[in-house]
């Protein structure tokens, strides 16, 4: 091996080498996108491919990962070039390397090369049976990195793996799980997904996975069912709060995807203190941590009190990824194009076109259009409104379809989520927009129907960043920058870019770069990993006395889009609940290694006083910490002084649907943003209307309801507005015209969703989680504990969006709100308590295609195999 590497090295200096390499790797991109003119010195010789796979060779025989990525990049070019007689050693050669999707995809594309010698074909045969594993009937063959974590991942404790995006991680972790979980009589585990978008993808995975074993239950929603021994949770990490807190049971395996966010301000925290709870109840839980290229993990192993992660890496893709820096050329309907390589930019050659690529607002649309009608492009958008205008004008450059699956989903848009919604319209023409707080089951047929080529283009924020597993043959990016936030973090960008290419059925992903020489940095001139340090960490390293100050009780006020004090209120309110359980000063210590021993104490010594003044349970403040622990004793005290009024019964939260439940919610509401967070509610204030929403979400009102209640509103406003400027006689012409264009429902559909998102599913949730738990220790502490059972638990509500046992029963089942919401109504007459057992057999009896559901909606239920077909056979 030694040998092979010293003869690589000497062969990679060669002047010549180089040469030819640009020569291959740039004739390839430019004939994979058509260019025009293509580059000056063309396809290479014979010969000169000859001396390529010779030096291939002998870089796939070293270790060195960048000796290794070039022989793939030599292997994949020579097929895409479809270089006749060296087809058969690329395929050798990607065999050799372990990639055996794209060996496969050379298989399929040139099904008419003559077969290896015998001692090559028995060679070939050999090194797929010992990278193949058996999956139900089918036998699957592991890239090299794959086989080794496969092998790695039942004997370590703790294990991170990191690698590029679509290289099959979470597909090896899954079936890992499932495997477990058929093989141990009792078993419990719990897949963390920092997104509803991930955590349904998973959801559907492992539910198709272990659809013949009814004895695994499968859930995303965090309650505790006695009656199973096998339990697969997939969570975000604040359901993970919920479970951790209703069920102190140990678990045996825990799997953490995008352990990156583990740097993710609160929710990082959160994570990390979930991670924590669970080494506590068990030092013997396993877990495994998944990430796209990252660094850190001996920081997460310090913190969390382990010796350390094994690691599993690769930074070996299984499809050829081309950077593409696109500008515009001699005219305004010409571009240039070049190819960003690690020994600099090299000409492709001109695209022209009837399309103008110099208007500003068009440009980004017009440049993929013209360059991604060949498989799916991904359309990179800095926000969601953004999103909205991009897929706004691809759409206006594409045709009408009139495909049944396009006629299907635009129908689904408009009945279950707004009528007006302008997404219903270009989906019509093979366009759609993506961003992470639409509702679930809309996302995922979005998703679906990009996988499945019914959407071309899709307009799409940092949401799939986050592992969605969608892959496209296109990405297009014209900036490194998220919304109103910066610049983004380079390695998330890299992971953005790695969506192209699609694994097992293709070779070749192109990430074109949008006038990449004016961007203010150039994060993808080379490779960046992502740095995971704890969350806790980083913000006493950035802002020590802004949480030492918040400890002591100066608690910084939260503002909307305020990223800051979040932060640090979360970093204050862990160490005060730690202090409340005598663990404090080890925390410290472990987890704050980079500040100095001074500093430390006077953190520790502070968390101890504020808790001791405080006197609040150590079990409240561990299951509300990132609510404001000074807020928790002033909600506290109210309550005291309410039951000593005689005023309790007005406390305690209804169910949402009993007969004036919406004012006591209200009503409620106020109490805890007055008393936790020191916010006023007036009538008709922000807070006011994110109140009223809350109830009707609970009460399940469907996404159309609370979208025109939200649009007669801001009608109501404008036409107030318009009226108020009129009548005072001094409104300018434009300020007139701007009052009488019409409202943007675009918008106030996305505004709607982020109010049921970002307030009522989030804020509201651990507030509500506060009033709940705070409520229970001040009725035990005044002797009313008999009134504790009339609670109802509604942050559950909140979170899921529904408030009964059925429609609870059903989104366990992994259905989401929409197809819940949508069952509901058709099970009025049966049992109000229906459990999830009970759910699935009347879902498996009833004549579902009589109750004139959506067919996204009858897909979904097909598809986790809750429904019999027309006549009586299992759904497959």
């Amino acid at each position: 091996m030694s040998f092979a590497l010293d003869l690589a090295t000497r062969l990679v200096r060669h002047e010549a080498f180089g040469l030819m390499l640009r020569r291959l790797e740039t004739s390839a991109a430019a004939a994979a996108i058509s260019t025009d003119t293509g580059p000056a010195d063309g396809d290479l010789s014979d010969e000169e491919m000859a001396k390529l796979h010779y030096c291939a060779s002998v870089f796939a025989q070293t270790d060195d990962t960048s000796f290794r990525l070039v022989a793939q990049s030599i292997a994949l070019n020579t097929l895409l070039r479809k270089h006749g007689r060296f087809v058969d050693r690329s395929i050798s050669l990607l065999t050799e390397l372990g990639n055996f999707p794209a060996a496969d995809y050379g298989s399929r594309q040139f099904p008419d090369q003559p077969a290896p010698k015998f001692l090559e074909g028995m060679s070939r045969e050999l090194s797929r049976a010992m990278n193949s594993i058996r999956i139900g009937s089918d036998l699957i063959a592991l890239t090299d990195f794959q086989k080794e974590t496969w092998d790695n991942l039942p004997t370590k404790s703790a294990i991170a793996i990191s690698a590029p995006t679509a290289a099959g991680k979470s597909f090896l972790v899954i079936e890992h799980v499932c495997r477990m979980a058929e093989t141990r009589p009792r078993f419990r585990a719990v897949y963390i997904a920092p997104t509803r978008a991930l955590l349904a993808e998973v959801h559907n995975k492992i539910n198709k996975r272990t659809a013949d074993r009814p004895d695994i239950r499968v859930s995303t929603v965090p309650t505790p069912d006695p009656s199973s021994s096998r339990h697969i949770y997939i969570l975000t990490q604040e359901r993970f709060q919920f479970l951790l807190a209703a069920d102190l049971n140990p678990f045996d395996l825990i799997v953490v995807d995008e352990a990156q966010n583990l740097s993710a301000g609160p929710r990082g925290m959160i994570l990390q203190e979930c991670l924590e709870q669970v080494s506590i109840r068990d030092a013997g839980t396993r877990m495994v941590l998944l990430a796209p290229g990252a660094g850190g993990f001996e920081k997460i192993a310090r913190s969390l009190g382990k010796d350390s992660f094994h690691e599993e890496r690769s930074r070996l893709p299984t499809v050829l990824q081309n950077r593409v820096v696109v500008r515009q050329g001699p005219d305004s309907k010409t571009l240039d194009l070049q190819l960003l390589t690690s020994a600099g930019l090299a000409s492709l050659g001109l695209r022209m076109s009837e399309r103008n690529f110099d208007v500003p607002t068009s440009r980004l649309a017009a440049i993929a259009l013209e360059l991604g009608s060949s498989g799916g492009s991904l359309v990179y958008a800095t926000g969601a409104d953004k999103s909205e205008t991009i897929a706004a004008r691809l759409a206006d450059g594409l045709p009408l379809s009139a495909d049944g699956p396009v006629e299907d989903l635009a129908l689904f848009i408009r009945d279950h989520v707004h009528k007006e919604y302008g997404l219903a319209e270009h989906v019509r023409h093979g366009v759609a927009f993506h961003y992470g707080k639409m509702p679930t089951l809309l996302r995922e047929c979005i998703e679906d129907a990009f996988k499945a080529d019914v959407i071309k283009f899709l307009a799409c924020t940092t949401t799939l960043f986050q592992g969605v597993n969608l892959p496209a043959r296109n990405v297009f990016i014209d900036t490194p920058k998220r919304g109103n936030a910066g610049i983004l973090d380079p390695a998330e960008l890299w992971n953005f870019a790695g969506r192209a290419g699609r694994m097992n059925k293709d070779i070749l992903g192109n990430v074109f770069l949008i006038d990449y020489d004016k961007w203010e940095v150039k994060p993808l001139d080379s490779f960046v990993a992502f740095d995971i340090a704890p969350a806790f960490e980083r913000v006493l390293e950035e802002r020590y006395q802004d949480v030492l100050q918040a400890v002591q009780g100066n608690m910084p006020k939260v503002g909307r889009r305020d990223e800051i004090s979040p932060r640090v209120r979360a970093a204050a309110g862990l160490l005060i609940s730690k202090a409340a359980t005598g663990s404090v000063s080890e925390f410290v210590r472990r987890s704050l290694p980079g500040v100095s021993e001074p500093d430390r104490q006077s953190l520790v010594k502070a968390s101890e006083v504020a808790s001791d003044h405080l006197e609040l349970p150590s079990g409240l403040l561990t299951t509300n910490w990132t609510v404001d622990p000074y807020g928790l004793r002033r909600l506290y005290d109210y309550f005291v002084e309410q039951i000593e009024l005689g005023e309790v019964e007005k406390l305690i939260p209804p169910m949402p649907h009993e007969e004036g439940s919406v004012e006591i919610y209200k009503e409620i509401f106020k109490v805890v943003q007055r008393e936790v967070n020191l916010t006023t509610i007036a009538a008709g204030t922000y807070h006011a209307v994110v109140g009223g929403m809350a109830v009707r979400w609970m009460k399940g009102v469907p996404y159309p309801k609370l979208i025109s209640l939200q649009l007669k509103r801001a009608r109501l406003e404008r036409s107030k507005r318009l009226s108020i400027a009129v009548n005072s006689g001094r409104v300018a012409l434009a300020q007139r015209t701007r009052l009488m264009a019409p409202v943007d429902v675009d918008a106030i559909v996305r505004r709607t969703f982020d109010m049921i998102e970002d307030e009522v599913r989030f804020q509201y949730v651990q507030l509500g989680k506060a009033y709940v738990d705070v409520l229970r220790f001040a009725l035990i502490d005044n002797n009313l504990a008999r009134l504790c059972a009339q609670i109802f638990d509604f942050p559950v509500a909140l979170e899921l969006g529904v408030a009964t046992r059925i429609g609870w029963s059903f989104m366990e089942l992994g259905l989401s709100r929409i197809s819940a919401s949508a069952l509901e109504p058709h099970y009025r007459d049966q049992d109000s308590n229906m459990n999830v057992t009970a759910a699935r057999k009347w879902l498996a009896e009833a004549p579902l295609d009589d109750l004139k559901l959506s067919p996204i909606i009858l897909a979904e239920i097909r598809r986790l195999g809750l429904a019999r077909d027309p006549v009586g056979a299992p759904s497959s």
